[in-house]
């Protein structure tokens, strides 16, 4: 008997030993991977709608084509934005909705999916949790089958952990698999089901990197105009699956001359390696967006007096896919009133078709307002943004400029890509702020 309990005793010492061990090389190897998440760094070519690159519907557009695009794809955005703030569950309400046709994404980027790896040309969004393809993609574009690829899992649900934390757009749909579903106010509507798969990134050094196990919806019925375009990269943070919580939730962008159809150093970084450099600002995600606090707006020396400074407390949203700036009336009527004052006697005012309330003038941008002050836009905590006469200013066509801030109605202001331009904006969503450098695009270059 005694011996039998030595041998018990013994055998359960080996068991505890051996499960402690287990425990201890799992324990390392998630640490491991976190911490490999955590170093990882992504450089990736920021590709413009109207870059030579993109190749998108019109390779040779006018300058009233890129003026119309701006103007829709910003009213568009803006309707996005705020369907997409003041939405529920899209599996079981209908009132997700904003319009979303090719053009009202401004930035692409090049991916690979699957292995073997089929490359794939998707929008930037900032304004998105969800990383999402189409079946079929877009008209000519490389077709992506799951059937093929050696790496594809789908997600099915499990009644311990919900589908809805992969993101607010999933949920749980028929034969237990999770499912996602949206739909957008020109009635198109994507559908689809929730899987995992490789992505293989294409860096702006031509190099590439591989991202397992990412989590991403497939779309399997697509309707409207959305069936124009590949798919949607989500820049958001819902959970540990999504793209920026697998690199250590910080992304930089950085975003040069956008008329220079050329221009090639417009860049995302993903990562350790964002750039985060400059004064920065507190972030609070907030209805599905990233938003700041605008304190004030100076035009040169002139600080401007805006009503109501509360309104835009954690109300601004910096987007990648609004062209114009769009402001609350109270701060837009002091700029535009600054801006004509300013202007008044040097340039003649003209009507344009779809301008709205922004003023036109007859002249040549680049030439006539050569000397106009710098405007900044004060954001909580001593971060600036400014806008030059190229962020200011949008060409109507060779002889017409407006100004390129718009009056909003829907109670949210945006900060468009004009505004944006030759400046690196550093995300560092463990702290919650964002940062903003001036800069060439170029400089940031490996």
């Amino acid at each position: 008997m005694r011996k039998s309990y030595i041998v018990l005793r013994s055998l359960y010492s080996v068991i505890s030993f051996t499960f402690l061990v287990l425990m201890v090389c799992f324990s390392t190897k998630v640490a491991t991977k976190n911490a490999a998440a955590n170093r990882t760094k992504l450089v990736l070519r920021l590709i413009h709608r109207d870059s030579i690159l993109a190749a998108l519907s019109n390779p040779n557009p006018t300058i009233s084509d890129l003026t119309n695009n701006a103007i829709n794809t910003s009213r568009a955005r803006l309707a996005y934005i705020q369907g997409t703030s003041t939405a529920g569950s899209p599996l079981s309400q209908e009132d997700i909705r904003g319009p979303l046709v090719p053009e009202s994404r401004l930035f692409f980027i090049n991916i690979s999916i699957g292995e073997p790896p089929v490359p794939q040309l998707i929008a930037l969004d900032t304004g998105s949790d969800l990383t999402w393809l189409q079946h079929p993609p877009c008209t000519g574009c490389p077709i992506y089958d799951p059937k093929l690829s050696a790496t594809y899992t789908e997600l099915s649900c499990d009644p311990k952990y919900q589908c809805s934390n992969y993101s607010h757009l999933s949920g749980c749909g028929q034969e237990s698999r999770c499912t996602f579903a949206i739909g957008y106010l020109d009635g198109s509507r994507c559908t689809g089901i929730m899987a995992l798969e490789k992505f293989t990134f294409e860096s702006s050094s031509g190099g590439t990197s591989e991202m397992p196990y990412l989590v991403f919806g497939y779309g399997l019925e697509s309707h409207g105009n959305v069936r124009q375009l590949t798919g949607i990269l989500g820049l958001q943070v819902h959970n540990q699956y999504s793209l920026i919580s697998r690199v250590g939730k910080k992304f930089s962008y950085c975003i040069g001359n956008i008329n220079d159809p050329h221009y090639m150093y417009n860049q995302l970084i993903l990562g350790e390696g964002a750039v985060l450099q400059g004064y920065s600002t507190p972030l609070e995600f907030r209805s599905n967006h990233y938003r700041v606090t605008l304190e004030g707006i100076s035009v040169g020396q002139k600080q401007l007096q805006i009503v109501n400074p509360q309104d835009f407390h954690f109300n601004v949203v910096i987007d990648t896919g609004s062209t114009l700036t769009l402001l609350l009336r109270s701060a837009f009527e002091p700029l535009k009133e600054e801006v004509m004052n300013y202007l008044d006697g040097l340039l003649p005012l003209v009507k344009v078709k779809n301008a709205g309330e922004r003023p036109c003038y007859w002249g040549n941008m680049e030439q006539d307002l050569k000397g106009f002050p710098l405007v900044t836009l004060h954001l909580a905590e001593g971060a600036d943004v400014y806008l030059d006469v190229e962020g200011m200013f949008w060409r109507a066509n060779d002889y017409v400029f407006c100004m390129a801030v718009d009056v909003t109605k829907n109670g949210l202001n945006v900060i468009g890509i004009l505004a944006q331009q030759y400046c690196n904006i550093g995300f560092d969503l463990n702290a919650m702020k964002v940062s903003f450098q001036r800069i060439e695009c170029e400089l940031l270059e490996d």
